[in-house]
């Protein structure tokens, strides 16, 4: 991991924050980080203090003005450098990402060349914020100017733990924030690894640092600093609360959260289709996606042959196909939820793989309770009947959530009966439900999503404000 500076020669090796980009051992607890592959210690972190997170903001509000000034060319220019040293590195940070998390490592590769092209798309987004303009009747010129938030916070997961990120930090920094980025403790070294890259682009000293720290450490300085312009967090409903109740109530925040998403398969629908449909909709990335499918709703009269199908591809799916689950504790938390629900399904299909992996699993007619409620995030999946698009509809909207929803069909008419009432920001038809293009938004409902969404403009908007000017011109 020649990519990363660290604090000291020892092994295994000791990092630290990147504090306005400069490396340093941060003042809060060493945290000790893993391998998903061989359990091998890979580092320890020395994380940040409260303390350390003021400095960042000291540092981060110091930079503002000039990096907010900046001409727009020389922004670009910047995370176009930082795009191609990604590409460069993909390797080596896919590496990083496949020790800290699972994924395998030409999965973790291709994140990092995507996270890229994120960077890419945002670099020309100056040229694409601008303001409005407004004749009155009262002789005045009227227009705005789009500003940025100011000093942002980013709080990003592990499931991806590059392009997520990316999605936030490119948005932001090329609207002319500076930024705070706290990636998920077992995503570290790849957080690290992005301010490092982002540093040797030529992002100026003082615009982003990476705040690597426990929540319970660090919140209150992150959340309660009066130089906070805005906060963007991926992640959990609960997570979302905590940050809420810390935020002053005139801070801009954003959040996209889980989703217990239902994948309905009618009917008429191409079994080949619905079977490739499903599969990449509830297991790539081991399930460990908020949009995956968490509840599968089939008509019952072709329930038993979509499960033959189902059931024959867990048989042949070879053993950890998508890696492996991003913890331990992740991966006993799900066995647990399953044993404790057991006798709420009338069958558990999975297959034994063995050494810390799980393979595709189907519930068969859950009862009801928490597994058709709260989301598993593994490749767990229940399975329900349905008899009509009236009680598939229902049956999709019966949780909290409301990020994803999708339906497999040749009926053009029930596709449009389901996509006009499922209670989801997203509906997706014949198609998979995860893989969300960063140019595009996704605003989850319900307890999956707060705030205007993220992707493409909507990113732009968040992380900016409008400022509204009025003009008279002065009279000779």
């Amino acid at each position: 991991m020649t990519l990363l500076e660290t604090i000291s020669v020892d092994q295994p090796p000791e990092y630290g924050i990147l504090l306005a980009g400069e490396p340093v051992g941060g003042g809060g607890p060493t945290l000790e980080l893993t391998s998903r592959q061989n359990a091998a210690v890979i580092g320890r972190v020395a994380s940040a203090s409260a303390a350390d997170v003021t400095t960042a903001f000291d540092r981060a509000s110091a930079a503002l003005p000039a990096w907010k000034a900046m001409l727009p060319s020389e922004r670009a220019g910047i995370l176009q450098r930082a795009a191609t040293l990604f590409r460069e590195r993909a390797e080596e940070i896919g590496a990083i990402i496949s020790d800290e998390m699972g994924k395998p490592r030409g999965e973790a590769a291709t994140e990092v060349g995507k996270g890229a092209a994120i960077l890419d798309y945002f670099a020309q987004a100056p040229y694409r914020k601008t303001g409005d303009a407004w004749l009155t009747d009262t002789g005045e010129d009227v227009f705005t100017i789009v500003e940025p938030l100011g000093v942002v916070a980013l709080i990003t997961p592990w499931n991806f733990p590059f392009t997520l990120p990316m999605r936030k930090i490119a948005a932001a920094l090329s609207t002319g924030n500076t930024v705070l980025f706290k990636p998920a403790t077992n995503a570290g070294l790849c957080g690290l690894a992005i301010g490092r890259t982002l540093a040797d682009a030529g992002l100026p000293d003082g615009v982003m640092s990476v705040i690597l720290g426990q929540s319970s450490v660090i919140q209150e300085a992150l959340f309660r600093d009066p130089r906070l312009g805005g906060v963007s967090l991926t992640g959990s409903y609960p997570t979302a609360e905590v940050i809420r109740q810390l935020l002053p109530v005139e801070v801009p925040f954003q959040a996209e959260l889980g989703g217990k998403n239902a994948l309905v398969v009618w009917a008429d629908a191409d079994l080949d289709l619905a079977t490739d449909v499903v599969w990449a909709s509830s297991f790539r990335n081991n399930g460990q996606i908020c949009t995956s499918c968490g509840r599968l709703l089939v008509h019952e009269s072709i329930a038993p042959r979509l499960l033959d199908r189902l059931r024959e591809r867990i048989d042949s799916a070879p053993a950890g196909e998508y890696g492996i689950l991003s913890s331990t504790s992740e991966f006993d938390k799900i066995r647990d939820t399953i044993a404790r629900n057991r006798d709420q399904v009338s069958e558990v299909v999975d297959a034994d793989w063995g050494d810390g992996r799980m393979s595709p699993t189907l519930l068969v007619n859950p009862a009801g309770g928490e597994l058709i409620e709260e989301e598993i995030f593994g490749p767990v999946i229940t399975i329900e009947t349905v008899g009509s698009i009236e009680e598939a509809i229902d049956q999709a909207n019966a949780t909290a959530y409301g990020l994803t929803a999708g339906i497999v069909t040749n009926d053009l008419e029930v596709a449009k009966t389901f996509w006009s009432r499922a209670n989801a920001g997203l509906v997706k038809v014949n198609v998979p439900l995860t893989g969300t293009p960063f140019h595009i938004p996704l605003r989850g409902w319900g307890h999956s999503g707060v705030g205007p969404g993220e992707g493409g403009e909507v990113s732009l908007d968040f992380f900016t404000k409008k400022k509204a000017v009025y003009l008279r011109r002065p009279t000779a």
